[in-house]
């Protein structure tokens, strides 16, 4: 019995409702074609509809039917499905009565991954591939003016080529894309495309329009093109006759404003079908006047060499899961602006058409990925086959989905160059791919990932794509080779480099700052690709943190859990899952350190200096400025300066494109220290970069406290158990037993509870390579391990100097602290017996009390100028802690620096203690000037200062509750990986010098 329910439910538990009317021509228009919605359809009110929203869905056979969400993943909404088992849609609908006579057209923007389509109980058709665009014609299924009914059948497979789910560590199977009924006239067109020639001075071009009519009865094509200004440009021929099979129509447009990333210049091409004289149905295409090409290394646009920043965006909804939206498209293309990203890499599978539509109207250029990955190379065990790549049964998969990434997307401008696939080893259904694209468009260069793996055949790709090189530009990879961000003659593309540290599970819980760390990498990566010549670019990976916040599912089981770890400590699993947290903004689009960084490293004007050393008061000031734009001059820009809050604005200079220019900024009565902030903005006032110049030296270098004129001593009182050293409004007890602080107060208030401790955080092998996900081997210094050996103190000029010797099992450790009056103590410390390795921490720490939840801090930061705010601005100022706890799978609705609970990393309870610190409180602060913890509202506290800007500060909580100071004069980020930079220091020798004032 259970047999027979399970048939009958794979094949849709199809039923007739009814016969359907019979169209009138009885030939179906073909399946693998790209038909255009039209925007007026005669005869016809609403030429399309959405279908979009809520559906039926059956998990299984024995299920009942319940609603979900299209588009969106049904493991987002509950339902465990599992790999090979299908599930069932259904949508009933009524086909509007004028649509009788038109073809009926449904379109799925994207199912995952092997669909089967039923109208009106009749089986239609299948389609292998989940992120490309497939149409059916199903006017012979459907009953216009009555009730219809879709059913779709559908197969998470285990062996779909594009790896979506083993990438997403969970089955995504289902509706991820919109779904949309349309329908065309009986004489229709398809597989529209329209290119654009320009001619060796780039000036004057021909719009050459291509498509396919099944029979032309008739009709005419008329042609009406609308400047960016929208006037109307004169066409010296714009009316064609239809002819059966394919169609090419050619129109000459004189001295057209060309279309680039820095001016995506649109212009609109109404299509309209005619006949007898009568509009029968017409649609819009945009189009941008644009010419790619490759000469040796270097790619041009439009004439012009291009330098490509970027980054790697997949489709990720917070609560959806992998599908996108309206809202999620718009704003993504807007961050990337935002961002000064002129680039994105539609990794692993082509994007909405909507996307594309934002990237050509704001100006983002694209790398446009078929949705094949990692073939016979890093699948995990539970999904299968791996080696496809020469297996004749799975090239129609290969060749459909590439094909229909094509034939939809390839009158875009935005698109500069095709992906036939990622990281995978070459073969057959790769060349074959290859073949049909370059014979298919042969406006656009092609590549591939891996193009090592082609070995000495002659290649499927037309750009060096490369992944991972350090930061210096030099890898190899699959016997393909660059050097100093070039290689082999051809434009080198990184369009995986920069990878955020997302794997560092145990530094990101206790120090979120590796992510600001980062951007060093990025500016160090993007300096020296941008002045080699065969570097075309690089994309970081990337751009969108790739976390399923799962519900608990309320039909079936999480099965995945057993596969999807990601490598991480037991204690860190729980219901959200994925690769991890590696984008410059997270699942909400909420911005994360790296994104500043990001903006930072690839801003398109660049001052060459930010300090300037000496000056003349009432003289002008002179900055050597860097135009990294690609087609514009810097005069196009606007920049304005702020002295002594007076903002003015500042003529730009005439700067060509990848050229070195200097900035004059008139007179004014400069003073050495005032601060000088210049920002350069966009022709449209959008902020491309801030720079604060400092004169005469850095204005946060003075750190000398006021103090009073102290004229009492210090006093030390001794007991049995402890000396206590007093001063004005402070007393500093010590431990005999221990040679330990105990219970230092300020103003009769705690501030230090216990230390200091010596803080030894060494790797002792260097995690430098791809993809870490697994600690180093550490070696850690324990507070539980510290023996006291000698404990004496002595009056010296005034003040009192306690030393302190003892060890931490086989580490000698001799500490220095001299108190003076005033309240201010310096600790110095060395250390012997160690053993060496590459350092991630080393220094002093300290017990605090809880009453200290306030944190001010003044640093000589990565850049000269950060947002209000910023996690790890020049200067800042935050509380400890945010009483607000967001529940899992919830929006934020507040700055990601103000997050306590992490659900990816720390598993379901979120954080490591009941009160945990904010990601701004706890992540290190870098070469502090001044760093200071106090009470909210009180003036007591303590303050660690470095005139020199040569410590670094951390706050953290331990697991049971304990709040924690870490001064550290010497760290690294060691396990940041990926050929990202990092200092490589020896632990050994191990010693420091510190300040901290009460």
């Amino acid at each position: 019995m259970k047999h027979i329910k399970t048939t009958l439910f794979a094949i849709g538990c199809s039923f007739l409702l009814s016969v359907p009317t019979t169209f009138a021509k009885a030939e179906r228009l073909p399946d693998e074609a790209s038909y255009p919605v039209l925007q007026e359809l005669a005869g016809v009110k609403t030429s399309a509809i959405l279908l979009s929203g809520t559906w039926q869905f059956r998990y299984s056979p024995d299920s009942k039917w319940t609603p979900i969400q299209v588009p969106g993943e049904p493991a987002m909404q509950g339902y465990a499905i599992e790999h090979d088992k299908p599930f069932i849609y259904r949508k009933s609908f009524i086909v509007p009565a004028d649509y009788a006579g038109k073809h009926t057209i449904l379109r799925f923007d994207g199912v995952y991954s092997h669909a089967r389509l039923f109208v009106n109980g009749t089986f239609v058709r299948e389609h292998h591939g989940g992120f490309t665009r497939w149409e059916t014609d199903i006017t012979t299924f459907v009953r216009p003016g009555k009730k219809n009914e879709i059913r779709l059948e559908v197969t998470d497979r285990i062996d779909d080529i594009s790896y979506a789910s083993g990438y997403a560590h969970h089955p995504i199977g289902g509706i991820l894309r919109d779904v949309t009924l349309f329908a065309l006239p009986e004489t229709c067109l398809y597989d529209f495309y329209a290119e654009t020639h320009l001619d060796t001075a780039f000036q004057d071009a021909v719009l050459k329009v291509g498509y396919v009519a099944p029979e032309p009865d008739g009709v005419e094509v008329s042609y009406t093109l609308t400047a960016p200004d929208g006037k109307t440009y004169p066409l010296s021929r714009s009316l064609f006759p239809l002819k059966e099979g394919e169609n090419i129509n050619e129109l000459a447009v004189e001295r057209p404003l060309k279309w680039d990333a820095e001016h995506p210049n649109l212009y609109k091409l109404a299509v309209s079908l005619r006949k007898d004289g009568k509009e029968i149905g017409s649609f819009e295409r945009c189009i941008g006047f644009r010419d790619v090409k490759i000469e040796k290394d270097r790619m041009l646009v439009n004439g012009m060499p291009v330098k490509l920043r970027g980054a790697c965006r997949h489709d990720i909804h917070p609560t959806l899961g992998r599908t996108t939206t309206a809202e999620l498209d718009s704003l993504d293309v807007i961050l990337f602006k935002r961002s000064n990203m002129n680039f994105v890499r539609t990794s692993h599978y082509p994007p909405t058409e909507r996307f594309l539509e934002y990237c050509d109207r704001y100006g983002i250029y694209v790398e446009s990925e078929t949705a094949v990955c990692f073939v016979d190379t890093y699948r995990q065990k539970n999904y299968a086959p791996g080696r496809t790549q020469d297996s004749v049964e799975f090239a129609p998969r290969y060749l459909s989905q590439c094909r229909e990434m094509v034939k939809s997307f390839r009158s875009h401008p935005s698109i500069l160059f095709w992906s036939i696939g990622n990281e995978s080893v070459y073969g057959a259904n790769f060349q074959q791919s290859w073949d049909w694209v370059k014979a298919t468009d042969k406006t656009r260069p092609v590549i591939f990932s891996y193009p090592g793996s082609v070995g000495e055949k002659k290649p499927v790709y037309d750009i060096l794509s490369m992944h991972y090189q350090d930061v210096n530009g030099n890898l190899n990879q699959w016997n393909r080779t660059t050097r100093g961000f070039q290689g082999e003659g051809i434009p080198a593309l990184f369009d995986e480099w920069a990878h955020p540290a997302c794997y560092t599970y145990e530094t990101l819980q206790e120090d979120p700052n590796i992510r600001e760390f980062w951007g060093h990498s990025l500016e160090m990566m993007w300096r020296g690709l941008f002045d080699a010549p065969g570097g075309l670019g690089g994309a970081i990976w990337g751009y969108v943190d790739e976390t399923f916040m799962l519900p608990e599912p309320k039909v079936g089981t999480a099965f995945w859990k057993e596969f999807a770890h990601t490598a991480k400590p037991e204690d860190y699993q729980g219901k959200c899952v994925g690769y991890g947290e590696w984008g410059i903004v997270d699942v909400w689009r909420r911005e994360k350190p790296e994104f500043w960084a990001t903006k930072k490293a690839y801003s398109p004007v660049r001052l060459m200096t930010t300090e300037i050393p000496s000056f003349t008061s009432g003289q002008r000031l002179f900055l050597p400025v860097y135009n990294r734009f690609d087609h514009t001059d810097l005069n196009e820009i606007q920049i304005r300066y702020t002295y002594k809050g007076l903002e003015k604005e500042l003529a730009a200079p005439s700067v060509a494109p990848h050229q070195k220019g200097l900035l004059i900024i008139p007179a004014e009565a400069w003073e050495k220290g005032e601060p000088l902030l210049v920002r350069f903005y966009t022709a449209t006032g959008e902020l491309l970069d801030a720079e604060q110049v400092s004169l005469g030296g850095d204005s946060y270098g003075d750190v000398s406290q006021q103090m009073s004129p102290v004229s009492a001593q210090l006093q030390v009182e001794e007991t049995p158990g402890q000396i206590c050293v007093k001063g004005m409004d402070f007393e500093i007890p010590f431990s005999k037993e221990t040679g330990l602080i105990c219970n230092a107060t300020s103003k009769g208030q705690v501030i230090i509870e216990k230390g200091p401790f010596l803080h030894l955080d060494i790797n002792l092998n260097h995690l430098t390579g791809a993809e870490v996900r697994k600690s180093a081997r550490k070696f850690l210094t324990s507070d539980n391990d510290w023996k006291k050996q000698s404990f004496t103190y002595t009056r010296k000029e005034g003040t009192v100097e306690v030393a302190l010797a003892g060890s931490y099992k086989d580490v000698l450790t001799d500490i220095l602290i001299r108190i003076s009056p005033h309240g201010e103590m310096n600790v110095s410390y060395t250390v012997a017996g160690q053993p060496n390795g590459y350092l991630r921490e080393t220094g002093l720490s300290f017990y605090l009390p809880e009453c200290l939840d306030y944190l001010q801090w003044q640093r000589k930061g990565m850049w000269s100028y950060y947002p209000e705010d910023a996690f790890a601005g020049n200067t800042g100022k935050t509380s400890l802690y945010n009483p607000k706890s967001v529940q899992y799978g919830e929006n934020p609705g507040q700055p990601w620096s103000s997050d306590t609970h992490n659900y990816y990393y720390w598993a379901d309870a979120g954080a490591n203690c009941d009160r945990p610190l904010t990601q701004m409180a706890k992540g290190m602060k870098e070469n502090i000037y001044r760093y200071t913890l106090s009470s909210t509202g009180e003036k007591v506290g303590l303050t660690v200062c470095s005139p020199d800007a040569s410590l670094a500060c951390r706050a953290s909580k331990r697991g049971d509750g304990q709040l924690m100071l870490y001064i550290n004069n010497r760290w690294d980020y060691p396990e940041i990986a990926w050929g990202n930079y990092c200092k490589t220091q020896e632990a050994v020798p191990c010693y420091g010098e510190m300040k901290i004032v009460f």
